[in-house]
């Protein structure tokens, strides 16, 4: 689905040159989520830029179902979920959720229908018609991951989605989106950007490691716990003992 090959990105400004990224190497498959987890400055965020076609490699190659990251993007294979939810305030919660469908040209009905069966999905369909400003941070995100889905991408980019978020309700956001993500008639494949190792180990299938900058991937650990996941699974020796595997490859770098 997603093939970086040898990829390296390097960013100019006026005190010289930063290597952000290095020689990466890293194959996702169809229907995987994998996440990357590394010290900050490492390159992650970079990473996801560089698959959703908002940067350029300057060295190596990288292919999204076989096209360019540019040809992927204007074929809408996929959405992109960042830190904040960036949603329009003027528009309702619908609205926002439409907005892809109605920028792609989609009929009202279409629109609705669509609209309707997402806000389902995320639990805000008594909030369809409120404005962002008179949600919660946590509802604000949900609608944000709805309307990335809107258009039924094969794959979703996130880009530390719930950083920002209290505890409880990153947890229970991390299980909607497991839940969103698993709810349709095929999985859709995900690269997440998280810090949090715990939030890596309960979501992917894998985790990769990167290195401090200029990032590689360094190391890659399988998550063998059943699906689907839920608030039990946090209570699994297993989930403690992958958590203890992925710190350790965290600090040897």
């Amino acid at each position: 689905m997603i093939e970086l090959d040898r990829v390296s990105k390097i960013f100019q400004s006026g005190s010289g040159s930063v290597t952000a990224l290095h020689d990466v190497n890293l194959s996702v498959a169809e229907g995987e989520f994998i996440a990357l987890i590394g010290p900050s400055g490492c390159g992650k965020s970079t990473l996801i830029r560089l698959v959703g076609d908002l940067e350029q490699p300057n060295v190596g190659s990288l292919r999204v179902r076989g096209k360019t990251p540019r040809q992927a993007r204007l074929d809408h294979d996929y959405g992109i979920v960042f830190q904040s939810p960036v949603l329009y305030e003027w528009r309702s919660i619908r609205e926002n959720i439409e907005l892809p469908l109605e920028i792609m040209g989609q009929p009202g009905s279409t629109r609705q229908a669509r609209a309707n069966e997402l806000l389902r999905l995320v639990g805000l369909s008594d909030f369809a018609d409120a404005y962002p400003h008179q949600l919660s941070g946590g509802m604000q995100q949900r609608a944000a991951i709805a309307r990335a889905l809107s258009f039924a991408p094969s794959i979703l980019l996130m880009d530390e989605p719930f950083g920002a978020l209290d505890e409880i309700t990153r947890e229970r956001m991390q299980l909607e989106l497991l839940t969103i993500r698993d709810g349709g008639t095929q999985r859709t494949t995900v690269i997440f950007v998280t810090h949090s190792i715990p939030e890596a180990v309960f979501l992917a299938d894998r985790v990769a490691v990167m290195s401090p900058r200029p990032g590689r991937v360094v190391r890659q650990i399988m998550i063998d716990l059943p699906r689907p996941r839920s608030f039990e699974t946090r209570a699994d020796p297993r989930f403690f003992a992958l958590i203890t595997k992925v710190r350790e490859r965290l600090r040897e770098g």
